[in-house]
């Protein structure tokens, strides 16, 4: 591959490729995708700021600046959310309890198709899969949305068990979950820290587009204030998009 034509093809690919995966990419499918144009990281990462914007999750992200091991996305507060997880809490302590010979049996009886069995076993590790959501507290979503999450992968679990494969179902039901809720918070982590660092850059841009109105009385060229950010006259347009859409849902 080659050449500004090539490369923004190159571009728009990825993006479709990333809408037939459920628009989710991995840093490594874009590294080798556009391994024989050599690109440096700064256009890897412009690339990478492109798809964000398109909604695209990418996997593995570690944009210019960060160090491979961050910290999670600060929890915002929220008193209806402990309320309606204590109603929540009250409802699931009536859920019927079984021991681990019990669920043995449930699960023999939900591989053979029994509906009931799959509604028990759902219903028998409610109380586990709140256990679980307790430990994720703190790291960016609110419990509530923990348990829901944590709900969904024990759902998973049992939809997709297989004894053969996947060995003893309270293993298991405990990896899937977890894996599941980690997935759903690295994804939301990531969304939350772009939305961050772009809404820094806009305001950046604003307050030097500001400044220079001041001192030249006319507006300032989207390749000065590229000039000025350290940027691509490219990104500088993106901003300027995105403060318009922001402003735009404002009034």
């Amino acid at each position: 591959m080659g050449g500004q034509a090539e490369f923004l093809q190159a571009v728009q690919e990825l993006e479709r490729l990333a809408e037939t995966n459920d628009n989710r990419l991995d840093m490594e499918e874009i590294r080798d995708y556009f391994s024989e144009m050599n690109l440096e990281e700064k256009q890897l990462d412009y690339i990478c700021r492109y798809l964000e914007s398109h909604r695209i999750f990418i996997r593995n992200r570690i944009q210019r600046g960060q160090s491979e091991v961050e910290e999670p996305v600060e929890t915002k507060e929220d008193p209806l959310d402990r309320d309606m997880v204590n109603l929540y809490m009250e409802e699931i302590q009536k859920a019927r309890q079984v021991s681990a010979e019990q669920e043995e049996l449930l699960v023999k009886k939900l591989m053979s198709g029994d509906v009931n069995a799959k509604n028990l076993l759902i219903e028998a590790n409610l109380g586990f899969a709140v256990s679980l959501a307790d430990e994720y507290v703190g790291r960016g979503l609110l419990l509530g949305d923990l348990i829901q999450e944590c709900n969904i992968g024990l759902m998973m679990a049992v939809n997709e068990f297989e004894p053969e494969i996947h060995g003893k179902f309270r293993d298991y039901k405990e990896q899937v979950i977890r894996r599941h809720v980690e997935d759903v918070m690295a994804e939301y982590n990531q969304s939350t820290r772009s939305a961050q660092k772009m809404a820094s850059r806009v305001n950046e841009m604003n307050a030097l587009a500001t400044a220079f109105a001041r001192e030249y009385e006319r507006e300032a060229k989207p390749s000065e204030l590229a000039e000025r950010m350290g940027i691509s006259e490219e990104e500088v347009r993106e901003l300027m998009k995105v403060s318009l859409d922001a402003i735009a849902v404002l009034e």
